[in-house]
């Protein structure tokens, strides 16, 4: 789609119109935000950024001017044989269904067999159409489009992201070529409001979801007004959207008053840090560490272990989820213990519960 050098309002609903921009990216606006009536072609002057969008008819002596400038390039278009224009766009949009055509039917027929001539004709001929597509980006599509690069009729292919579905339509516009298609839009980085058009038949789409991920090969159609549309010939689904997954906190809560009266069923389990060394609870107490010989909590709420170990002792601190541990840093969303003489000095000293 060549730039135009003014914006049209191209369809009219109860609820919304649809500006052809001079970029020639539509542009859905609710027809409660405009402060004049609308017509269908009528011109307007277009201001957004990625929050309003404000239209404003043009004045008239403007109007007159493009009409006086569309007649004119009309009159030339007519006087440089429309007939044989026509006839070559429409023996183009015939060879983008029968490609498409082939492409669907070739799964189908692969199991048949042929002659030896038979098969080295298609080969030779698929592989002639594989060197004609120029892989590509959507970003660089765009680009070629907006600078005058982009090919008619040429087959280029790009993987993009599917966007802004609920404006996905049937085709609305002038170039009939087109009346059997879905305008669909796909992201781009440099066009990150709208996107860009996809022209596509409609039973290539069933099923696809906003976010998924697509692989499309196009072809550039020109209309009589010179305006470039990416027509689909293929497209394959890469990756669909996956929901959001939530992940619940299993971590248990620690039961303090049962520890104080000798429960420990809460915290029983093993317990290790990053250093290998390992602390075990059972329901009744302490399996591997010491024996515990008083426990006590906090105004904090860090329950506190004194632990004998034969003729010496040692404390274990126990850190409910959200209560830091003042010397080091520790993951707050879990239970931690801190055992020993002296305070820890490292991270890898705070044990967690493994099971």
């Amino acid at each position: 789609m060549k730039n135009k050098r003014h914006n049209q309002i191209i369809h009219i609903s109860d609820t919304h119109i649809i500006i052809r921009l001079h970029t020639n990216e539509t542009l859905n606006v609710p027809i409660n935000e405009l402060t004049f009536h609308p017509k269908v072609n009528d011109i307007v002057e277009v201001y957004q950024n990625q929050n309003h969008v404000i239209v404003c008819l043009l004045p008239q002596s403007n109007k007159l001017w493009i009409l006086i400038s569309s007649i004119t390039l009309l009159l030339l278009t007519i006087i440089g044989a429309t007939f044989l224009f026509f006839r070559h766009l429409n023996e183009n949009i015939e060879k983008v269904d029968n490609h498409s055509s082939q492409q669907i039917s070739s799964t189908t027929s692969s199991s048949s067999t042929s002659s030896s001539s038979s098969s080295s004709t298609s080969t030779t001929s698929s592989s002639s159409t594989e060197d004609s597509i120029i892989d590509t980006t959507a970003e660089e599509l765009r680009d070629m489009e907006n600078d005058g690069r982009l090919k008619t009729g040429q087959l280029y292919r790009f993987t993009a992201e599917l966007t802004r579905q609920k404006f996905w339509e049937a085709y609305v516009g002038h170039f009939k070529a087109l009346d059997t298609y879905h305008t669909i839009w796909v992201k781009a980085s440099n066009a990150p409001i709208t996107g860009v058009q996809v022209q596509i038949k409609k039973s290539m789409i069933e099923g696809w979801k906003e976010g998924a991920t697509v692989t499309f090969t196009v072809k550039i159609m020109e209309d009589s007004e010179k305006f470039q549309f990416w027509v689909a010939t293929d497209a394959t689904l890469i990756t669909t959207p996956t929901a959001e997954k939530h992940t619940e906190n299993t971590t248990q809560e620690i039961d303090t008053q049962a520890i104080l009266h000798g429960d420990y069923s809460s915290i029983a389990g093993t317990w290790r840090n990053d250093l290998g060394h390992e602390i075990v609870f059972n329901k009744n107490g302490l399996v591997k560490g010491g024996q515990i010989h008083k426990a006590g909590i906090s105004n904090e709420g860090i329950i506190g272990f004194d632990v004998r170990t034969g003729p010496t002792g040692h404390g274990i601190d126990i850190y409910p989820i959200g209560i830091t541990i003042k010397w080091v840093d520790s993951d707050l969303s879990k239970n931690r213990i801190i055992a020993g003489q002296t305070p820890p000095n490292s991270s890898e000293q705070v044990f967690y519960k493994t099971d």
